[in-house]
């Protein structure tokens, strides 16, 4: 990355060094073509790993691991480079995350910003009084971008790589739900998004994998139920923006275009080799319920996928705890109190005994 690079030259070599001037008009290059095309370009972290753009950067070579580490030490968990960027204001910035030091003029960034990460929301107070923190979750900066590409990829015929970027995804869930006590805790917590189906669908792959993996299901499953879940939703790429965001309750028409999304989604994933039938069955069947009832209206025999029903319980749980343009989100009390008369009639009694195990194991280890 010809950031890194250039901020390690003029760690070492003094300004007038070739090299220094080299990689910085490099870097420049590049930050101006990129923002000729985008306006804005935006670099973040998620877990261990850049995301440039919607795209996860994988190739982690050490002076990048060691950039990562230096950034989130100075509290730059995002940057963000727009059009019209000078070389003399990027050469300031290189000069600044290598020493440290703002500008001795005093002069402020133009065209670039950098701060924390905002996705998950506010850090908050602990309700013990002890005013300590609750850490930011690093996972999931850039995520919904990143999906948003992969659903619209896969919905409208593509594969290979926005695959194997929502594998990507997947992993990093599962990485933080064995690395941060905290993640699932705060995931639950999240009430508002500008694209809500995008966080919804990261949130029910999130809490799916924590239902599985508290089910003592086997690692090598974990991320063929993650992803799973994680497309429950891409039917909805088929569904008209009109309906999806309309911001009052959707009519009998609009509600029978908004249920054939199970299926449209369905029909999109068996034309794709994922390596496995469950993301295709668990798009289908998630707004079936215990009973049988719910949508599609297709006569289906047999017993429904466990995958399916559990990813159906952390589809309610999610869509009640968020905010959504025709009402604010539930507390959590409230939310579990609905849908606790569904259980065995809408939900798995078994499992929906089990998401209550890990939601409450959550807000234990979370001290709430």
């Amino acid at each position: 990355m010809d950031l890194a690079q250039a901020i390690q030259s003029v760690a070492i070599y003094p300004e007038s060094h070739p090299r220094v001037q080299a990689l910085l008009s490099r870097l420049s290059d590049r930050i101006e073509r990129a923002t000729a095309a985008l306006g804005t370009l935006h670099v973040g972290i998620i877990g261990d790993h850049f995301v440039v753009d919607q795209f996860p950067f994988l190739e982690m070579n050490p002076s990048l691991v060691k950039l990562l580490r230096d950034l989130r030490d100075k509290g730059m968990e995002k940057i963000s480079f727009r059009e019209g960027l000078t070389p003399g204001e990027l050469k300031r910035f290189v000069y600044f995350i290598a020493t440290g030091r703002e500008d001795a003029a005093g002069r402020k960034w133009e065209c670039i910003s950098y701060g924390v990460i905002q996705t998950i929301g506010k850090a908050e107070a602990l309700p013990d009084g002890s005013g300590d923190m609750l850490p930011r979750s690093h996972l999931l900066f850039g995520a919904a971008d990143v999906l948003k590409t992969i659903l619209s990829a896969l919905a409208w015929g593509g594969g290979g790589k926005p695959l194997s970027e929502g594998r990507d995804i997947v992993q990093s869930i599962m990485r933080g739900l064995r690395e941060d006590a905290f993640l699932i805790h705060r995931l639950l917590r999240l009430t508002s998004h500008d694209d809500y189906t995008l966080t919804h669908c990261l949130n029910v792959c999130a809490i799916v994998v924590a239902e599985a993996t508290g089910m003592g299901v086997p690692e090598e499953r974990l991320q063929e139920i993650g992803l799973a879940a994680l497309l429950h939703d891409i039917g909805k790429e088929k569904v008209p923006a009109g309906i999806l965001q309309k911001p009052g309750k959707i009519d009998a028409e609009e509600f029978a275009r908004m249920a054939e999304h199970p299926a449209l989604g369905a029909n999109i994933l068996r034309k794709i080799d994922l390596g496995s039938d469950l993301p295709v069955i668990v798009c289908f069947e998630h707004h079936f319920r215990y009973d049988r009832s719910g949508y599609p209206r297709v006569s289906y025999g047999g017993a429904l996928h466990p995958v399916s029903m559990m990813t159906q319980i952390a589809d309610v749980y999610d869509a009640l705890r968020t905010n959504r343009p025709y009402r604010k989100g539930m507390e959590m009390d409230t939310a579990l109190s609905i849908m606790e008369k569904g259980r065995g009639t809408e939900f798995d009694p078994a499992l929906y005994d089990n998401f209550l195990n890990i939601l409450f194991a959550a807000q234990a280890d979370a001290g709430t």
